[in-house]
């Protein structure tokens, strides 16, 4: 009997079971009615580009497009690509390029023109249901991290009569171009360049030195011929102050630094002067002409804010092109690494930086162009992306093009604007444009204008002292892409 009942029991198992096998059978037997390209990217292939593997493609599954939404570098030849495609168990994947048509599940590994659009048709396991995709390999057609000044346009500074003399400043968000015109000083403001500038002749009681003009939050300071201190809120109405500098350098947490001179020996001073201080003589190889407009910063890993200073010439005339930086107590050498020059134009900007994932990362970027040494003005550019600890000359695509002459004592200020913006009542030397759709796949819309920072350099000088008479506008190139989607 209980044999028996063992062999029931397992008769009952198994009745359960084959069910249960063929539910899962017929489960198998249902095929897919997926069209969907769930992945998609290019092989390596090192002899073309490097980490060509990682290039990010979008896949916008309702609109049927795959694309590289950040494109390759200029110049990549993209005719040859083999690609990899993950689908959903479909029943083939046609890819028809300029070079025909050709199943992707037969060969994996054929080589694919994308000079033009790729169109992928994708074909369900059911057999029911296909999908077209439209891929697009986008290669830049411009160089996207150049510094360009082509088409970003030129004008003559404002005003009209013989220029000799100019320095530009931003005080309470207006610009300020200060300007000897035949024997006449004059004042242009405009909130920017492009915009008709208001333009007032100066009744000056003194003789301005325009380079040592520095600017505070409140007021502005410029020194005369024979170095007294001149104050004015307004730009238009200046004041003595009673006090003579040999230098004004800048402000630094409300403080007009300065350079006092007693004799043969300079001093590091300040506006206004602090009662009882004893006042600190400068070091021998420290500029007390000729040196850069200050550029302060401040971070979390600072126990205090920077001043920095670049360029110039020592007390005994020596030029330098030493970085020089102030903590609030100390001045110290921070680099020597720029060669020497005076008047150069020192500025906060930004570059950007792709890793081998093909991220892009904006990098704060400290410029300084131009300058003057004893024998030629220069041209030159230097960046550093690391507050000043390392300085390199920087890459061709970020010098000065050649129709822009070297200069020193020009001024440099930036401005927020929409993209892509010209002026018609300015001069441009090309027909230069980024191209349409370098960047937006689908396109970019926007209810409001993107604005970007584009550099104005104003002025300057040449070896011999003549006054160049143009504002420059550029920008990066790639600030003018739409921003990716």
């Amino acid at each position: 009997m209980t044999k028996l009942f063992k062999y029931i029991l397992l008769f009952a198992a198994i009745c359960c079971i084959l069910p249960a096998c063929k539910e899962d059978e017929e489960e198998e037997k249902v095929s897919s009615g997926s069209v969907r390209i769930s992945a998609f990217s290019l092989k390596a292939d090192t002899t073309l580009l490097d980490n060509l593997e990682n290039v990010f493609f979008t896949i916008d599954l309702e609109n049927g497009l795959i694309y590289n939404a950040d494109s390759l570098p200029v110049g990549t030849d993209v005719s040859e690509l083999s690609v990899k495609i993950t689908t959903e168990n479909a029943s083939y994947v046609n890819i028809t390029s300029p070079d025909g048509t050709f199943n992707y599940i037969d060969n994996t590994n054929k080589a694919i023109n994308f000079s033009n659009p790729v169109y992928i048709e994708v074909g369900s396991q059911s057999g029911k249901f296909k999908k077209e995709y439209k891929v697009t390999v986008n290669v830049h057609k411009v160089e996207p991290d150049q510094l360009f000044w082509g088409i970003m346009q030129y004008s003559s500074m404002p005003g009209s009569g013989t220029l000799s003399d100019n320095y530009t400043v931003k005080f309470n968000d207006l610009i300020h171009c200060y300007m000897k015109r035949g024997e006449q000083y004059v004042l242009a403001t405009a909130t920017t360049p492009q915009e008709e500038w208001n333009i007032t002749n100066l009744s000056l009681p003194f003789t301005p030195d325009l380079h040592t003009l520095r600017c505070s939050d409140t007021a502005m300071f410029m020194l005369d011929t024979d170095n007294n201190l001149y104050t004015s809120v307004d730009g238009t109405t200046w004041e003595s102050t009673g006090e003579q500098y040999a230098a004004i350098i800048g402000n630094f947490n409300g403080t007009m630094l300065t350079l006092s001179k007693e004799g043969e020996t300079y001093y590091h001073d300040t506006y206004p002067r602090n009662e009882g201080a004893t006042l600190q003589p400068v070091a021998p190889d420290f500029p007390v002409s000729g040196f850069s407009e200050m550029l302060t910063y401040n971070s979390s890993w600072l126990a205090a804010p920077q001043g920095m200073i670049v360029g110039g010439r020592t007390a005994t005339g020596s030029l330098t092109g030493a970085m020089w930086g102030y903590d609030g107590t100390t001045w110290a050498v921070l680099n020597n690494t720029i060669p020497e020059r005076e008047g150069a134009a020192f500025f906060q900007y930004l570059t950007f930086f792709v890793d081998d994932f093909w991220i892009t990362e904006e990098k704060t970027t400290w410029f300084v162009i131009g300058g003057l040494n004893e024998t030629k003005a220069l041209r030159d550019v230097w960046i550093s992306n690391n507050y000043g600890v390392t300085w390199e000359k920087a890459p061709m695509k970020l010098q000065l093009p050649g129709y822009i002459l070297g200069r020193g004592y020009s001024s440099v200020i930036l401005c927020d604007e929409p993209l892509n913006t010209t002026y018609q009542n300015w001069q441009s030397l090309d027909t230069y444009t980024v191209p349409q759709g370098s960047r937006s796949i689908p396109l970019y819309s926007t209810t409001s204008p993107t604005l970007v920072p584009y550099i104005y350099m104003f002025g300057g000088e040449n070896l011999s002292g003549v006054a160049q008479n143009q504002i420059w506008r550029g920008i990066i190139n790639r600030l003018r892409f739409e921003p990716i989607p």
